[in-house]
């Protein structure tokens, strides 16, 4: 009898991964773009299509067991989950679906389902603290408009005001300036290409590298750097940091100086919290849930549905 796998997927906004995976471990990945979500016929049809055609990437390897999929935001009414859920039973023609948000497949990739504190900072910035018990605490996520404070897109956003403070003449023309120029073109028509742009929150949000970069040697991105760092320090304070395990996950966190920050960040609000490099990332989070019979300690979490 052929060897049943698992499917596993990082749905970001920054960009998608899927694997497929045995043992809670993935064996064979594809990559492609960040989701945008509102755009086209529904969320869960733009969702099914991104996934169909990553799986079509891989070789056929056995009939599947479970897919997990991690997701960067929520699609909106319930029907969108079931209609996500069916969608992908058919498609993976697979025993069993787990839907349940990035953070989740964020915490068990990190701290493989143990108690603590995992943020998740990409695009977008969002922490999940689990307890000994079992109780969990989410905090933001709330997506760029009112809330992710200190991801991606809120640095970019930052640093691109600066810029235009800069072109402007409000503040004096800095690094920040020039170097949105050499990545945005002429900053005085930015406006009128940049807002009709579908993808202007992964632009805005590409820019925080540069921002971070420049915080080396710049004092404006330096002060963008150390207030992102204090606000993802207040997000994983408020998720239970004191006294626990604290790890994260996303690209976002991959630079050196803004680890560096946030970890000064945190030790001063929360003395008391380990912070630890991660075990794994949440492509593999997602092929441990999947591998997992009990979905503790996120069951509550997770959105389960099976043929």
């Amino acid at each position: 009898m052929t060897e049943r796998v698992d499917v596993a997927v990082d749905a970001g906004q920054t960009g998608v991964r899927l694997a497929l995976a045995r043992g809670g471990r993935p064996v064979a990945q594809v990559s492609g773009p960040g989701l945008r979500y509102g755009h086209g016929d529904g969320p869960a049809r733009a969702v099914l299509d991104a996934f169909g055609a990553l799986r079509a990437g891989l070789p056929p390897d056995g009939p599947v067991g479970t897919v997990c999929v991690g997701l960067t935001s929520v699609l909106g009414a319930d029907g969108e989950y079931e209609s996500l859920a069916a969608g992908l039973l058919e498609r993976f023609a697979a025993d069993r679906v787990v839907l349940t948000g990035d953070v989740v497949t964020a915490h068990a990739g990190a701290l493989g389902a143990r108690p603590g504190v995992v943020l998740a900072a990409g695009t977008g910035a969002i922490a999940l603290g689990v307890r000994a018990d079992g109780r969990h605490r989410q905090v933001d996520g709330w997506g760029h408009l009112y809330g992710d404070a200190g991801g991606g897109f809120w640095i970019g956003r930052h640093g691109l005001d600066a810029a235009m403070r800069g072109h402007d003449g409000r503040a004096p023309a800095g690094a920040l300036r020039a170097r949105a120029a050499a990545v945005f073109g002429n900053l005085g028509d930015l406006a009128e290409r940049l807002y009709p742009d579908g993808d202007a929150v992964a632009r805005i949000a590409a820019f925080a590298r540069d921002v971070l970069e420049l915080a080396e040697v710049d004092a404006v991105a330096a002060e963008i750097a150390d207030r992102a760092a204090a606000e993802l320090a207040g997000t994983v304070t408020a998720a239970g940091a004191a006294g626990s395990d604290v790890s994260w996950t996303g690209r976002l966190l991959g630079d050196d100086g803004l680890r560096r920050r946030f970890a000064a960040a945190l030790a001063d609000r929360a003395p008391t919290a380990r912070l630890r490099t991660p075990d794994a990332d949440g492509l593999t989070g997602a092929a441990c849930l999947a591998a997992a019979d009990d979905l503790a300690p996120y069951a509550g979490l997770c959105r389960v549905r099976t043929r």
